[in-house]
């Protein structure tokens, strides 16, 4: 009896051990990758004794909300972010150095570069890719081969996107060769500077420090898209419409090309399985590949308890594992690794690989103002292309543009 109750009581004692030092994250994510982090987390918490809480914050309160509960000393344990504010973050030293976790992880090179470059300041990395995404161009193959064109070759350069879309808006007076979101300076960056990095070229430095605006592949690019604008090639709504009515007037059949990002795929397929389309990188004035590196970022907050620390970590491994990729590519339309296209795209539409593949040539500026520089709608980058491209002027718009951002810059650079 006596040996029965020492043998409970260590049972118990062991079971309170085990309970006590379970731990317990929280993770605050952008309401956009909500969906499949929180199935992740769930995931993980069924299969482990620690548990991670997630929390979606809508994504224009993201920055401020995480700024001001790191400044009141109540932040969470780690954030899922759009990595264009890493380096905002990093450089105010609010994130936990994870260089040694993601060199050490035997991955390491099959993750996003440029993920990892907006993660690293001063040398060191401070956040791992989540959720990737990639910008690319999807075309209409019956308007390609109604127009005239190879619905199997896919326009090569801007150049060529300006005399497809001239031929393809002859077919008819409701049917426009192009359609490129225009008023909003997030889409823009995602669609319209890939242009300019696929003729090597850049709108920043590479340290983020002083703005380039002023350059060849920069004036081909707008006076393209100028020229498409006055030949009445480019979809009307362009010019005030958003994401969705860019879908939309896709999914009419009535645009033969869309500038556009690597979830178009899926969508198409699944919303609008009669529209027969192809997807190919974005290509710069004369030629080149290049995209956009959108997404998400996991970050740890400056401070976070090594124990902690630790979960977060075990969790990143966890989505990271081949099983979760698959989950993530079902979910969201791209693993976070590089390395897994067989089981990743294994049973799904083959297309998605044309932007699994330039992921590892897209970038991102990288810049401690992306929100002066590039989201707001009183911006100088989205002064830059309504000046450009609907006004008359490119030279000027270029200068000013130029000056805007310098001034800028000046005034935010750490």
């Amino acid at each position: 009896m006596l040996k029965t109750k020492l043998m409970l009581a260590a049972v118990t004692l062991a079971a309170s051990a085990s309970w006590a030092q379970a731990e317990e994250v929280n993770l605050w994510v952008r309401t956009s990758s909500a969906a499949v982090l929180q199935a992740l987390a769930e995931k993980y918490n069924a299969a482990h004794d620690d548990t991670v809480n997630v929390t979606a914050v809508i994504a224009e309160q993201m920055v401020p909300k995480l700024g001001a509960a790191i400044a009141g000393g109540a932040p969470p344990e780690g954030a899922v972010l759009d990595l264009i504010y890493l380096p905002t973050f990093a450089a105010n030293d609010t994130l936990e150095d994870m260089t040694g976790f993601v060199e050490g992880l035997p991955y390491a090179d099959a993750l996003s570069p440029s993920h990892i470059r907006l993660a690293t300041y001063d040398g060191k990395i401070y956040g791992v890719p989540a959720l990737p995404d990639a910008s690319i161009i999807a075309y209409n193959t019956d308007l390609f081969e109604q127009a005239g064109l190879d619905p199997e070759k896919a326009p090569a350069s801007l150049d060529e996107i300006v005399e497809d879309a001239e031929k393809i808006s002859a077919l008819g007076d409701d049917i426009y060769g192009f359609y490129f979101v225009a008023n909003s300076g997030s889409w823009l960056i995602y669609d319209f500077l890939p242009h300019i990095w696929a003729a090597d070229a850049d709108i920043l430095t590479d340290d983020g420090r002083e703005a380039t605006i002023d350059t060849p592949a920069m004036r081909e690019t707008l006076e393209d898209y100028r020229t498409m604008w006055q030949a009445g090639t480019i979809h009307p709504t362009s010019r005030s419409g958003n994401g969705n009515n860019a879908v939309e007037a896709f999914a009419s059949g009535k645009v033969g090309v869309l500038m556009t990002g690597s979830y178009i795929v899926n969508l198409l397929t699944s919303t609008y399985p009669d529209v027969n389309f192809a997807v190919a990188p974005i290509p710069g004035p004369t030629g080149g590949q290049s995209s956009f590196a959108g997404g998400d970022t996991l970050a740890t907050i400056k401070g976070i308890a090594p124990e902690k620390k630790a979960v977060i970590e075990d969790f990143v491994k966890f989505y990271m594992e081949p099983e979760q990729q698959v989950f993530i590519t079902q979910e969201a339309g791209m693993p976070s690794r590089t390395d897994l296209a067989e089981e990743a795209y294994a049973n799904f539409d083959p297309r998605n690989l044309i932007a699994y593949d330039i992921l590892s040539k897209a970038r991102t500026p990288y810049t401690y103002a992306s929100d002066e520089l590039f989201v707001s709608r009183t911006g100088p980058f989205l002064n830059l292309i309504q000046s450009a491209v609907f006004g008359d002027d490119v030279d000027g718009a270029i200068e000013t543009a130029q000056e805007d951002f310098t001034k800028i810059l000046d005034r935010t650079n750490p």
